[in-house]
């Protein structure tokens, strides 16, 4: 280094501490900012999530169907189909169908496939249904009322994320989060 930039043996030490200390200073501030915060295409998906959860309160989804759904008795399960641009009821010849994509599910009432519905757009693979038919009529506007609020309050904040896969995994993550 003397050499090539004509330092004194004086000068080459002060540049040697100078670095020294820029090392410990940057080592001391990487500590202070702890681990790295999981992101996606640059946005804190945890604080994304918190803030619609704080958005949305304490009626969650994840909330009604435990305080609602697994209270029951009885209950059945049933394997739900994937989620897809279109999820239509239709009344079919024996009973009612839900559809999403070219996945089908026979349901005994329109109650019923509304209920699944819900949960279909929500992203779950399975759930458990009240055999109750009239006890299943009576909560399903509720749970209907319910994923909608939620629905305005996530497209609000969704519809700034401009590139859609990064939306669609945020929304796959916030969904997950809402029905704990």
């Amino acid at each position: 280094m003397g050499e090539v930039l004509g330092l004194t043996d004086e000068e080459q030490l002060e540049v040697y501490r100078a670095l020294v200390d820029l090392v410990k200073s940057r080592i001391e501030k990487a500590k202070s900012l702890g681990k790295k915060k999981k992101t996606k295409e640059g946005i804190d998906v945890d604080a994304f999530v918190k803030t619609i959860r704080d958005n949305i309160g304490e009626n969650t989804l994840g909330k009604f169907y435990r305080e609602k759904v697994l209270t029951q008795k009885s209950l059945l399960i049933k394997t739900l189909p994937k989620i897809s641009d279109e999820i239509k009821i239709e009344k079919g010849l024996f009973g009612w169908i839900l559809s999403s994509g070219k996945q089908r599910i026979e349901c005994h009432s329109k109650e019923e496939a509304r209920y699944f519905k819900v949960f279909v757009e929500s992203g779950l693979d399975k759930v458990k249904i009240p055999r109750d038919e009239s006890y299943l009529s009576r909560i399903i506007s509720e749970l209907e009322e319910l994923k909608k609020r939620i629905d305005e309050v996530t497209n609000s904040y969704l519809e700034s994320i401009v590139d859609t896969k990064t939306r669609e995994k945020l929304k796959k993550h916030l969904w997950s989060e809402l029905i704990k």
